[in-house]
C-alpha cells in the first residue's frame, strides 16, 4: 500500500479521454491501466449544479442567510461487484463496512464514504499488480440520499490508470428517470488479457438488482445494500 494517498481524490489531467458504451471492449494494456494501481474516483455536485454547468466542474456554494436551511446533501456511495477466477465473488461498498484490502484478497479497497459530496468524492483502489485473480470487476455508483435520482446530480467517474490519460465518465443517463444506481464500468478478462467496457447501465433498484442483472449470485439481506456472502 506503500505510495497510495488514501485521502487523496486526484486532479484530472488535460488529456482526459471521455468514456463511450459505444467504444465497446477496449483492452486495459492500451490504457496504461494493465498494471499498478488502478483508481477510480467518484465526485458530484448536486441537483441545481447538473443542469448546464457539466458533472465536472463544481461552484462554491453562497452561505445561506441566518435562519434558512440548507437543502439536503446528495449522497452517492462508490462500489464494486468482484469476482475471482477461482469463482470466489463479493462486494466492496461503505454499507456494512465492507471496504475490501489493497495488499490482500479482494485487492481492492474503498477509501472511504463521503456523504457531503467533498472535493476528493469517493475513491477504489485496484491493485492490478493481483489481476491473476481477477476474473471481472463490475463498478457501480448508488444514490444514498438528497435526490430522488441519480442522473440528475451531475455524477462523474474519473479512471486513473498508472501509464495513461484519464478516463472520465458522466452519469447523466439522457432518457433516464428516477435512477437510484448505475452500473458503470465492467473490467472483465478478454482472451489472455483484461478489458474495459463502459456500461452505464441504470436500475430503480439497488445492489440486488446490479447483481441479478450481471449474474452475480450474491445474497442479498434487508436493509440498505446489505449482503450475505
Amino acid at each position: 500500500m506503500s505510495g497510495i494517498d488514501w485521502n487523496s481524490g486526484g486532479q484530472a489531467p488535460f488529456d482526459r479521454v471521455r468514456l463511450s458504451a459505444a467504444a465497446g471492449e477496449i483492452p486495459l494494456s492500451r490504457l496504461g491501466a494493465a498494471s499498478g494501481t488502478l483508481r477510480v474516483n467518484l465526485r458530484w455536485s448536486g441537483p441545481d449544479e447538473s443542469a448546464g454547468r457539466g458533472p465536472f466542474r463544481r461552484r462554491i456554494e453562497p452561505t445561506p442567510a441566518p435562519g434558512v436551511a440548507r437543502g439536503p446533501k446528495v449522497d452517492l456511495d462508490l462500489g464494486c461487484l468482484y469476482q475471482f477466477t477461482d469463482g470466489q465473488r463479493g462486494v466492496v461498498q461503505a454499507a456494512g463496512q465492507r471496504n475490501g484490502d489493497f495488499a490482500r484478497p479482494p485487492y481492492i479497497r474503498l477509501d472511504r464514504d463521503d456523504r457531503t459530496g467533498s472535493s476528493t468524492g469517493e475513491n477504489l483502489f485496484v491493485n492490478m499488480d493481483h489481476s491473476a485473480h481477477f476474473q471481472r470487476v463490475l463498478i457501480f455508483v448508488l444514490l444514498a440520499g438528497g435526490s430522488d435520482d441519480l442522473t440528475k446530480v451531475g455524477a462523474a467517474l474519473t479512471l486513473y490508470p498508472t501509464n495513461g490519460p484519464a478516463l472520465g465518465l458522466r452519469l447523466d443517463g439522457q432518457g433516464t428517470t428516477k435512477a437510484k444506481s448505475c452500473a458503470a464500468v465492467l473490467i472483465q478478462r478478454s482472451g489472455p488479457e483484461f478489458a474495459l467496457r463502459t456500461e452505464t447501465k441504470y436500475f430503480g433498484g439497488y445492489q440486488s438488482e446490479i447483481d441479478a442483472a450481471y449474474g452475480w449470485g450474491l445474497h442479498w439481506a434487508p436493509g440498505p445494500g446489505k449482503v450475505r456472502i
